[in-house]
Order: C-alpha cells, then structure tokens, then sequence
C-alpha cells in the first residue's frame, strides 16, 4: 500500500492476492490465532509485513501438514519464524528452507526441546531393546524346556518299541539271548 513512517503496510486486498487466502479466511485466522491486526481510523484492516509474514508462516505449516491448533501452540509458544528471499542481478536465492528465528530465545527452546526428545528416543530405544532381550531370553527358555519335553517323549517310544520286540520274540531266542 505505501509507508507509513518507514513501515510497509498492505491493504486486505494485498494480503489477499500475497498469502491466496480469501478474505473471510484472514478474518477467521485473526481471530483463530490470536492476530493483532491494527485498523485504521476508519476502522478497516491494514497488514504490515510482520503480519503478512505471519500469515504466509501459517500457510507454510498449513502446507507441511500443520493442523490449527498444533500451528496455534507454535504462534502461542513463540516459535514465529520468518523466511528470507534474497534476490540479486544475477541469481535468486530462495532461502524458505531455513528459519530465521528472530531471536536466541525461540533457537535455544527449540535446541532444548530437540535435546529432550533425543533424551526420549534413547530411553525408548533402550527399553525395547531390554524387552526385546527379555523376550528372546523367554522364547529361548521355552524352546529349551520344549526341547527336553520332546526326548522324554523320544525315549519312552524308544523304551515300547524295545519292549515290543522284546515281547515278539521267541522262548528260546529269548532263553539263550539271540537277537
């Protein structure tokens, strides 16, 4: 729209076209996630860029698969970042890919929030890892009791069997021990 003191601001319409979102959807995200946009003394709606920047960072996440209330919890936490695109004569930078957090604050809760799921992933990691352990020290315990069931088994046939050629044989050959 123009400056207004050095500050970029934006008619609805603007924002509008920049962000592809329809007019009723800005007003339902202004008042979905808590956005503070200023009015003028008319009271229509102006944006600024820290506005519009808001809105493209909720369409971003929107994009990666974002449901609202998990995009409100970022907003709320203020995990807010912006993209930089730099673009000079001979080549366009697009720079979207990495977040320019706009300050240490929003990096460090997000690097103790990564240090504590890797903490997380750990401890599951070894707790399966003991479960896993115990079940097969288990299954190996049944194989084995198993194992000693079935030559049980093996040898009582063994022993009916002999008995049965034993009892098929002759008196005489039994009497002077032939086989």
């Amino acid at each position: 729209r123009g400056d207004n003191m050095a500050i970029t601001t934006y008619t609805f319409k603007e924002i509008c076209d920049k962000t592809g979102y329809k007019s009723s959807v800005i007003r339902y995200y202004e008042k979905e996630f808590n956005l503070s946009i200023p009015r003028d003394v008319n009271g229509r709606r102006y944006f600024t860029q820290k506005d519009l920047d808001k809105l493209l960072y909720i369409k971003r996440l929107q994009d990666e698969g974002f449901s609202n209330s998990q995009i409100k919890k970022h907003i709320q936490e203020g995990i807010y970042c912006t993209s930089e695109i730099a673009v000079s004569a001979d080549t366009v930078h697009n720079n979207s890919s990495s977040y320019d957090c706009s300050s240490d604050f929003g990096i460090s809760k997000l690097e103790e929030k990564l240090t504590s799921i890797e903490k997380s992933i750990e401890q599951l990691n070894e707790a399966i890892f003991s479960k896993e352990r115990d079940l097969i020290i288990s299954e190996n315990m049944k194989l084995k009791m198993e194992l000693k069931q079935k030559s049980y088994e093996l040898f009582e046939i063994k022993e009916k069997l002999r008995y049965e050629k034993e009892k098929k044989r002759g008196f005489f050959s039994k009497l002077f021990n032939r086989k």
